[in-house]
């Protein structure tokens, strides 16, 4: 799947494809058909709230669809 994945501060996202797992049997696998920036995401590039260890893929404001129907 593709993600804008962050590296380091103060320099844009990078779009790639990455792997993931499947789904664990208490998760559902979801379709993203967008996904927001927020501030949280804005706080984490440009250093005001650090992360442990970049690369990280941010963003939790997504919309899509179960992709197991």
């Amino acid at each position: 799947m593709k993600a804008a994945v962050f590296y380091e501060h103060h320099a844009p996202l990078i779009v790639k494809e990455i792997q993931i797992d499947a789904p664990k049997r208490t998760e559902v696998l979801v379709k993203i058909a967008a996904s927001g920036v927020c501030h949280s995401d804005l706080s984490h590039i440009n250093g005001t709230l650090p992360l442990p260890a970049p690369p990280a893929v941010l963003g939790h404001e997504g919309t899509g669809i179960n992709s197991q129907f």
